[in-house]
């Protein structure tokens, strides 16, 4: 049996429990019913602090007596092996449905805990959606700063319960930034507004003086114009004047230049006939004297090759005649030296024929390591 539930829950008494009657057949269940019946009969409050803690407590009992059971279970298997699987599904089973009834204890106390959360989260986010970011103030307009003044003034009402200094803290902070910036704005228009006037007077008055310029420009464009018509008008009537100076010249010219091309043409015809036919004298004269020229030269190049075909013959009639005395000379110096091996050989002891026939094959090289030296 286990001790009293409450303060001692989670001690076991195992001189008083039998593992195996724990373990037996329905004796898990009568132990987890006995822990769920006094866990759930003991009063719980969340309202107060101390009441959270001993909430807190109870959960952790319960998962030291699912360790208790869980370790009681786990020394019986070690040593009752056949009956492992049952033990190990009573051990789930304590696991799981304590697990549970921790759960089902500690419940309220996680809702709590969460909504408390949420509830700082709100405070936090709200905070921080008073404050604006770096830099705020320097781009805005003053209308659109002294909006956020008139917001952060009238304010909705808010129950910041223990943030209500820190809060009211930020928003004075707030306020009197956008004030300042608000201050700062105001005075940066105003300038920029002054600016902006001097601009436009500077813009006047140097467009009356663009207008000055233009109409005194104007003034001498049009004063330059008829100076330049009359100018032009001059140099016209002198262009004229010395067009017609140039046409009276170029037309006398012209008659001048006429006779003397006339005269040049006539001069250059005889002078072409006189040059035509002394041309057609000297090709003529050239003509004949290639003529024999070409046929002197046929007589001489006919003469060279009858002597060069002379020389050829008489050359290849000497080249046989050296030939034909080198081969006998050849012949006979071979035939010297082979009768004079055949007369050794006929010495040595050979026949007349037997020393003929070693001699041709020792020539032929049909005798190995056997030559005779010409």
């Amino acid at each position: 049996m286990t001790t009293e539930i409450g303060t001692d829950i989670a001690v076991i008494d195992t001189a008083a429990l039998v593992p195996l009657k724990v373990f037996a057949p329905g004796g898990i269940d009568a132990v987890l019913a006995d822990i769920e019946a006094k866990v759930r009969s003991t009063p719980t409050d969340i309202s107060t602090s101390a009441g959270r803690k001993a909430v807190a407590s109870l959960a952790y009992k319960v998962a030291r007596s699912k360790t208790a059971l869980d370790d009681m279970g786990k020394d019986l298997v070690s040593g009752i092996k056949e009956q492992a699987a049952k033990i190990d599904a009573d051990r789930k089973k304590a696991r799981d449905r304590l697990d549970a009834l921790k759960d089902e204890v500690r419940k309220p106390l996680d809702d709590f805990e969460a909504a408390e959360a949420a509830r700082i989260a709100a405070h936090e986010s709200a905070i921080a959606a008073l404050i604006e970011a770096d830099g705020y103030g320097y781009h805005e307009t003053a209308a659109e700063i002294a909006m956020r003044v008139d917001y952060l003034e009238n304010l909705p009402p808010r129950d910041w319960q223990e943030f209500k200094a820190r809060a009211e803290k930020v928003l004075g902070e707030q306020i009197a930034s956008a004030k300042t910036a608000l201050a700062a704005a105001q005075k940066r228009e105003a300038e920029a507004a002054e600016l902006e006037r001097l601009r436009r007077e500077d813009e006047a008055r140097r467009t009356a003086e663009a207008e000055r310029q233009a109409k005194e420009e104007a003034e001498r464009i049009e004063r330059e114009r008829i100076e330049r018509e009359v100018r032009i008008a001059e140099e016209a009537r002198q262009e004229a004047a010395r067009a017609a100076q140039v046409e009276a010249e170029r037309v006398a010219n012209e008659a001048a230049e006429r006779e003397a091309r006339i005269e040049r043409e006539r001069a250059q015809a005889v002078a072409d006939a006189q040059a035509a036919e002394a041309a057609r004298i000297a090709a003529a004269e050239k003509a004949e004297a290639d003529r024999i020229a070409a046929a002197l030269e046929a007589e001489r190049r006919e003469a060279a090759a009858a002597q060069r075909e002379r020389n050829r013959i008489a050359a290849e009639k000497e080249a046989e005649a050296a030939a034909a005395k080198a081969r006998e000379a050849d012949k006979a110096h071979r035939a010297k030296i082979n009768n004079a091996v055949m007369g050794a050989l006929v010495l040595a002891g050979l026949s007349d024929d037997a020393a003929k026939t070693a001699v041709i094959a020792i020539a032929k090289g049909a005798v190995p390591y056997a030559f005779i030296s010409y």
